[in-house]
């Protein structure tokens, strides 16, 4: 089974991520298949614009792939989760084509930054967005270097320090998403949006976009490092893994995000 289900629609490339689990957790294997496709898309001539959602009546992604997680054993595994997460990032940022996220169900950590990285972002209305790291024992180092850079320090301090769900409405209000819907509509409101931006011209877009995303990707190279020390030491305390052992033993259905 293809991670990445891939559709041309009238000038626009649907990416769907078609994890296993309704959650569409993000693991390595998720995250190359994911940034292949994405690049591929960029470079085809017959693709003008580009929508990312999770499929029909699942989830965005409700972060990383606890199972990946709960073997980091080295400072180097450690490094090596936040390089290709920074990559996940960066090439979304990279991507000289407009990029639309349509967002149902959950973007919780990992998923939510994702989210973030796209030019236009439309939610659900029974969506939420999520950083519930810290309550976790999970270093939230990168969630604040991405909300601070593009939103305000009141508005990153209170997301990560809540830890708690943010809605459509809250969403809307903070500038974290652009538009909301009913999820019915949500793949058809994200294509109408990839066919008006898909009219823009492209060097002038993708020009634009370079300068607009600079301050976010110079945010995220700077704090890679910094991120590397935060969890390794997170991964040292080890408060996560009992959080980890708990979901994975229960098989637990309930999405509670992970990695930042």
């Amino acid at each position: 089974m293809a991670l990445i289900d891939i559709e041309d629609v009238e000038g626009s490339r649907i990416l769907t991520l078609n994890h296993q689990k309704p959650t569409n957790p993000f693991g390595k294997e998720m995250a190359k298949a994911f940034t292949t496709a994405l690049s591929e898309a960029d470079g085809d001539d017959r693709v003008s614009a580009i929508v990312v959602h999770g499929g029909v009546d699942r989830s965005f992604s409700a972060g990383g792939d606890f199972n990946e997680v709960m073997l980091l054993a080295t400072d180097e595994s450690v490094d090596d989760l936040i390089d290709w997460i920074t990559e996940l990032y960066l090439t979304v940022l990279d991507t000289g084509k407009p990029t639309i996220a349509a967002i149902d169900r959950h973007a919780i950590g990992l998923g939510f930054q994702l989210a973030m990285m796209f030019d236009w972002k439309i939610m659900s209305t029974r969506a939420n967005l999520a950083m519930p790291e810290l309550e976790h024992g999970i270093g939230a180092s990168m969630g604040a270097a991405i909300l601070s850079t593009i939103s305000s320090y009141d508005i990153a301090r209170h997301a990560l320090m809540s830890c708690r769900p943010i809605g459509p409405d809250t969403a809307l209000r903070w500038g974290m998403v652009d538009e909301s819907c009913e999820p019915e509509f949500l793949l058809d409101r994200a294509m109408q949006r990839a066919a008006r931006m898909a009219r823009y011209p492209h060097i002038a877009f993708s020009a634009t976009k370079h300068v607009l995303t600079g301050r976010l990707r110079a945010s995220l190279e700077q704090t890679r490092q910094d991120s590397k020390a935060v969890h390794r030491q997170s991964f040292a305390a080890k408060a996560m893994h009992n959080h980890f052992s708990n979901i994975l033993g229960k098989n637990a259905k309930a999405p509670v995000g992970a990695l930042s």
